[in-house]
């Protein structure tokens, strides 16, 4: 055998250098052939065009060779040369742009209406890409509105377990109360008085009215169990685990129950009265507000449970207390979707039951029933698309609202019977004293934070805040201070009482007048429900808006998001 050597290659094998250097040849030779024949073309065009004009055009050589370029740079540098010398060398590319411009510009649009011409290709190729890519530019304006304050806070049913205030300024008053202060206090709340506008022998400073508005009647009032936080949409665990069971002892249990009840008579008899304009119940499953006739824009005594299950809300219809539910949507017919209803009415008559016309159309009794049945299931299956949601929510009104306060009455449900409030009935919360209840003062903190590199006086709040609360402490720093933030802490569970009262259709302009004279009369009546004038008039209006925080400026008034 021949040996060969390891540098060596036989000679009738191929190396791949030798095979790409014949193909890099052939490249050249065919891009060489076709430059020729353009030049070729060009030069003719050009003679043809000097025999015209009686002009001599410079030979052109087609063998000239590239430089070769080393780098980008260089390779774009050395093609604009090359471009201009050719450009400099051939007639047919002497008309600058200048005059490109003005021959497109002499050519007829399609917009002018007149016919358009055969052009010159290099016309149409730049001058319709400029007359198609180059539109007018117009200019919508729009009338953005400008956002203005209110002058007043709106009402918001929602019930805060804590607010924070801030305010660059100092405030007018402290957590340190003095006992004068205390005192006056204490009893302008108890009693109800207006102390700003009124002539008592209470002291009125800044510092006494502030913590005026930090109470609340409670019942019951349990200071190892936190009563506020419960509720349906809130998991509270206790960290402390050997806190005694109220549920151990059924003497408690029974002991507590029967003075709950006591309490909630109390309290319902108030507000019926119009002594009390709104109340809380805050049961294991639920949260329920009652609310005197013209607060919140209905016209009678009125009352919203929420969230509600389909168990629930067949329990009321079993017990015959009717109730509506503002935040669910109507279907097409324009009955509600919880009551699985359609316009029967209109389909089988007045007086024709469906059941009974299917029975005239010759449908046996067995698919009557299955039918039925089959509706069920699709009614059922609507409810409980809606349990725990806002839609679930339920109200009552009229003589509807006594029927659902004897229901509860009689409700052991509303209590639970496992975990830290076993055995603890619903907690009623009120800004009026009734029987049984508690006066619970709020825990004030007050302190120095800082934002964003600026500090800012801060007071905290915490614990049962009411709607009326809220107003009583904007107004007694709008009063004080030219600007202020407060921030709110909600119970999720009295938020949907807002949107109901949002979703409440407004009266026609013909209607107007008479709701206005009833709210008027209504604030006759509530005159002695423990609100202030200015707070009662907001509390009759229909000015409801859900809100998590407020800002205020001495110029522009509340902001509220």
């Amino acid at each position: 055998m021949l040996e060969l050597d390891s540098n060596s290659t036989p000679p009738k094998w191929k190396r791949p250098e030798d095979v790409m250097r014949l193909h890099r040849m052939k490249m050249k030779k065919r891009a060489l052939q076709s430059r020729f024949s353009k030049s070729m073309d060009a030069s003719s065009s050009a003679v043809a065009a000097n025999c015209q004009t009686g002009q001599r055009s410079p030979a052109k050589n087609p063998f000239r060779r590239k430089t070769p370029v080393k780098n980008k740079q260089a390779d774009t540098r050395a093609v604009l040369k090359r471009s201009r010398i050719e450009c400099e060398d051939d007639n047919a590319c002497s008309s600058n742009l200048s005059k490109l411009l003005r021959e497109c510009e002499s050519v007829p649009s399609v917009s002018s209406g007149l016919q358009c011409q055969p052009l010159d290709e290099s016309v149409i190729s730049f001058a319709d890409v400029l007359r198609q890519t180059i539109k007018p530019v117009t200019i919508v304006e729009h009338n953005v509105e400008e956002i203005t304050g209110e002058p007043s806070l709106p009402l918001d049913w929602t019930l805060r377990t804590k607010v924070r205030f801030l305010s660059p300024n100092s405030f007018p008053w402290s957590q340190k109360i003095k006992t004068c202060e205390e005192a006056s206090a204490t009893t302008g709340f108890v009693r109800c008085l207006d102390t700003e506008h009124s002539e008592t022998s209470l002291d009125t400073n800044p510092n006494s009215r502030f913590h005026q508005c930090c109470m609340a009647w409670q019942h019951p009032s349990l200071p190892w169990v936190d009563l506020i936080h419960r509720g349906p949409r809130t998991a509270i665990r206790d960290s402390a685990n050997n806190v005694p069971s109220v549920n151990a002892n059924s003497v408690f249990r029974e002991s507590l129950f029967t003075h709950w009840i006591d309490s909630f008579r109390s309290l319902f008899q108030l507000v019926r009265a119009n002594q009390c304009p709104f109340f809380y119940v805050l049961a294991n499953a639920f949260t329920c507000t009652f609310r005197a006739s013209t607060i919140g824009g209905y016209e009678e005594l009125n009352a919203m449970i929420y969230p509600t299950t389909q168990g629930l809300r067949d329990v009321l219809r079993r017990e015959d207390i009717e109730f509506t539910m503002p935040l669910l949507e109507e279907d097409e017919n324009g009955s509600e979707l919880y009551a699985g209803k359609t316009s029967e009415n209109a389909k089988f008559g007045e007086d024709e039951e469906p059941e009974r016309w299917l029975e005239t159309m010759g449908a046996e009794q067995s698919e009557i029933k299955r039918l039925q049945s089959s509706q069920n299931e699709l009614v059922s299956g609507r409810q409980r698309k809606i349990d725990q949601t806002k839609e679930s929510l339920v109200c009552v009104t009229g003589v509807e609202a006594q029927a659902l306060f004897n229901w509860l009455i009689n409700c052991r449900s509303s209590v639970s019977n496992t975990g830290p409030h076993a055995g603890i009935p619903p907690t009623l919360l009120a800004p009026v004293a009734f029987t049984g209840a508690t006066l619970t003062p709020l825990k004030v903190r007050q302190s120095t934070v800082k934002v964003d590199g600026q500090s800012y006086n801060s007071i905290e709040v915490k614990g049962p805040v009411m709607p009326d609360a809220v107003h009583n402490f904007c107004d007694l720093l709008s009063s004080s201070l030219k600007k202020f933030t407060a921030t709110f802490a909600n119970l999720d569970s009295t938020k949907p009482f807002t949107l109901a009262s949002q979703s409440k259709k407004e009266p026609v302009k013909s209607q107007k007048s008479e709701e206005n004279a009833i709210h008027l009369f209504g604030q006759q009546n509530l005159s002695d429900c423990g609100l202030r004038k200015t707070v009662l008039q907001t509390f009759c209006s229909t000015n409801t808006k859900a809100f998590d925080s407020v800002k205020y400026t001495k110029e522009d008034g509340y902001f509220i998001s």
